[in-house]
């Protein structure tokens, strides 16, 4: 019966996005850009086979209208479908798109190809798997019969602004890009006077004021294609890049956002209640906090619907608990709230999730933010930081796991800059390894029980509760046997879990049926090579010896791995020991031999020193890897006339490199995680886009 109502609710959300978008003249404010036709494509440094001659983007900010211009030559058979299509992104609820040509030049004759019944339009929600819907409209035009050697120039605009940016503009351009463009140019148009910050560039803007208007003007001409390399940092910015801003002051942003996120209402019944048990069942403020933060995150589902102003202004905490979801403002704000209602000192905190130690660099913006997350002050002054976006977390008030997001833009009317997000967990992963060895044959017994700290505690037991046990024994064994052959399971997997400590132990016991391979350099002989593999899989060695960006490492990062060989008879064994204290990591490696008890103890330890390597650093880094790689293997070899037992131990050298090499013949020993990330389906839920 509700059908055919929904049908033509539906009907009339698409048509009012469709009609949002027409076919108009060119404004006639802009600066017509001329493309050069004759452009020659640079030998070197073409991406997709096509040139750009020109791309423009012109902003005028009183009249909130943003200008896009781009032309295009397809120079090779593979750029014909890179220049074949136009894709114009839009929000419904405050803009409108105007698209003004989409012509093809061939020979020096240029076709009109833009229709409005070509033009069509598609909702984006490109990350509804992370229940985050930001009510994007795409429009998108292909466009027929394009051949090599065509030119393609089209052009569109936008009209209207986020009205919650209150009059306050703020954006970026980029000057440069993965492909060589010829001209490449950016205009502002504005009343006001702007602040600008050039980065990765010492171009200067041309400033012209005309009828009270200035006109800031950045171009460039001949500009080359970047290289992008494997494992860039996040937050490191590459492109040559303008930041624009009408904001004096991060001060100036605070005041911004208290406005946005204050809420005078009273609370509803609902919520008092929650916050009058959570006092009544916990007397310190250590277990308050800890209380309302578990209730918010695990009892607040997370959903983002964040088109137009709900990009930036969270729910009120009454509607936040009536719908029991929200997104990371919604989930913040109301934890906050909970807490000042408490007495207890809090404030919603903005934070990118991505640029991290790059923000002070950046010029004071309100889009620039991507994450919300909550700074606690206790009644001792200390300062805690909680991320409420979570689930599943364990620890007390004071040492609950917040991830690296360094700078935040604390909501305090106190704050006149950014804060430092101090985190000094090491995300420690502790495995410790028994392998017992047949004494007539070619397998053995393994044992693995595998320690969780911190926030790789937190994300085990996400994985444990949202994962049948089943599921995850099937994964695990299937590992075992595509890499080993015949593999059975001694027991099933089994879980210890502390909460309050925030350990979380995971147990394995399996049966190897061969572990004994041929070895590739001597005959009548068998290796038995034993590695970190909980290590080595989270290692990987650079590919490019000469960088011109920083090279990123995981952070923070902690493995500590024990090995346990028991021997079926007794022999003679050197200990070994190897360090190595790089800038960049620490390295240790010991053995030792129980004659007594015939036991093998394998020690290793490595942590990383920082999150990146800098471009000077990083042939330092590199020689020192090597020789990482050099010494992780441990060998165990004998002649077959002998048997299985060997009566020569030595710290063996890898053929090859070890580190980042897919499939290595050794013991799985601490691998787990590896394992449950890649087979396991979980997804953690990602942090709503305030911009």
């Amino acid at each position: 019966m509700h059908k055919p109502f929904t049908l033509l609710l539906l009907f009339l959300s698409f048509y009012a996005s469709y009609s949002q978008v027409s076919i108009t003249e060119e404004p006639s404010w802009i600066i017509n850009e001329a493309h050069d036709p004759n452009a020659v494509a640079p030998e070197n440094g073409l991406y997709g086979g096509s040139h750009v001659l020109l791309y423009t983007e012109q902003v005028h900010v009183d009249r909130e209208e943003v200008y896009v211009k781009n032309v295009a030559k397809a120079v090779e058979y593979s750029g014909v479908q890179n220049i074949s299509s136009v894709v114009a992104d839009y929000d419904p609820s405050y803009q409108k798109l105007r698209f003004h040509r989409i012509d093809v030049i061939r020979n020096g004759e240029t076709i009109n190809k833009l229709k409005l019944q070509d033009i069509q339009t598609a909702r984006r929600e490109t990350n509804a798997e992370s229940f985050i819907y930001d009510g994007s409209i795409s429009a998108f035009v292909n466009i027929p019969d394009v051949r090599m050697g065509d030119i393609v120039v089209y052009s569109y605009s936008l009209k209207g602004f986020n009205p919650i940016q209150k009059n306050k503009f703020t954006t970026s351009f980029v000057l440069n890009s993965t492909q060589p463009i010829d001209r490449i140019s950016a205009h502002v148009f504005t009343q006001k006077p702007l602040h600008y910050k050039m980065l990765n560039s010492d171009l200067v803007a041309d400033l012209e004021v005309r009828g009270g208007i200035n006109h800031y003007k950045w171009a460039q001409e001949d500009v080359p294609a970047i290289l992008l390399e494997e494992q860039t940092p996040s937050w490191y910015i590459q492109n040559e890049t303008v930041l624009v801003t009408e904001y004096d002051s991060w001060n100036q942003v605070i005041n911004w956002g208290n406005t946005i996120f204050t809420f005078d209402e009273p609370l509803n019944p609902e919520l008092q209640k929650t916050i009058s048990n959570i006092e009544s069942n916990h007397k310190t403020e250590g277990e308050r906090i800890k209380s309302a933060l578990a209730f918010v995150q695990n009892e607040v589902r997370y959903l983002s619907i964040a088109s137009g102003i709900g990009g930036y202004k969270p729910n009120s905490p009454n509607k936040v608990m009536e719908q029991r979801f929200g997104d990371c403002k919604d989930k913040s704000v109301l934890f906050a709230t909970m807490l000042n209602q408490m007495g207890i000192e809090a404030y919603p905190t903005l934070v990118n999730t991505t640029l991290k130690q790059e923000l002070p660099n950046l010029t004071p913006s309100s889009k620039i933010f991507d994450h919300c997350i909550v700074k606690v002050v206790d009644k001792n002054g200390t300062t805690l930081w909680y991320d409420p976006t979570l689930t599943d977390q364990g620890g007390t008030y004071a040492n609950t796991y917040t991830p690296d997001y360094r700078y935040g833009l604390v909501l305090d009317e106190n704050m006149s800059d950014l804060d430092t997000i101090a985190d000094f967990r090491s995300n420690m992963i502790e495995t410790f390894s028994t392998l017992t060895l047949e004494k007539d044959g070619m397998g053995a017994d393994l044992e693995v029980r595998t320690h969780y700290y911190e926030g790789e505690a937190d994300f085990m037991r996400s994985v444990f509760r949202n994962n049948s046990k089943d599921l995850i024994q099937q994964e695990l064994m299937s590992f075992y046997t595509d890499n080993y052959g015949k593999v059975s399971s001694l027991d099933p997997p089994t879980i210890e879990d502390d909460t309050l400590k925030n350990e979380f132990l995971l147990l394995e016991r399996y049966h190897l049926d061969s572990i004994w391979s041929p070895s590739v350099e001597k005959t009548n002989t068998m290796n038995l090579s034993i590695f970190p593999n909980g290590l080595i899989s989270n290692l990987s060695m650079p590919t490019q010896l000469e960088r011109v960006t920083p090279y990123a490492l995981s952070y923070p990062f902690v493995r500590k791995e024990h090995i346990k060989v028991k021997l079926a008879e007794g022999i003679r064994v050197q200990p070994e020991s190897v360090t190595i204290n790089s800038d960049y990591f620490y390295y240790d490696f010991s053995s030792k031999y129980n004659a007594a008890d015939k036991i093998i103890d394998l020690d290793y330890y490595y942590k990383h020193q920082d999150d990146h390597v800098p471009v000077a650093g990083f042939d330092t880094y590199y020689n020192d890897m090597v020789k990482l790689d050099q010494n992780l293997g441990y060998l165990i070899y004998t002649n077959s006339n002998s048997g299985v037992n060997t009566s020569t131990f030595s710290l063996g050298y890898t053929v090859g490199t070890l580190i980042g090499v897919g499939i290595i013949i050794a013991i799985p020993l601490g691998l787990i995680t590896l394992i449950i990330i890649l087979v396991v389906r979980y997804n953690k839920k990602k942090a709503a886009n305030p911009s």
